[in-house]
């Protein structure tokens, strides 16, 4: 693997926990259960808050997560070979 990818997949794993972290910040429970509280939290809001049905809004909350896991990496990569060169 080369130094891209790998600046890639820190920049998404980076990504990953920041959108946790912001999910869950004031959240009482304890850290290892702060990545199903924030999907949880993701889902409740597409659920109440556009009023869309809960299986819905799982899969557009998978597809989220999902879609800025692969913008950060594709993000990373390119940063990684701008400085790289």
């Amino acid at each position: 693997m080369d130094k891209a990818r790998i600046s890639g997949l820190l920049a998404s794993f980076f990504t990953l926990i920041g959108l946790i972290a912001l999910l869950s910040s004031g959240s009482h429970f304890p850290v290892y259960q702060w990545p199903y509280e924030a999907f949880q939290g993701l889902v409740f809001a597409l659920a109440w808050g556009f009023g869309l049905s809960v299986g819905l809004s799982y899969l557009v909350s998978t597809v989220f997560v999902l879609l800025l896991l692969i913008i950060a990496f594709i993000a990373g990569t390119k940063a990684s070979r701008c400085v790289l060169k």
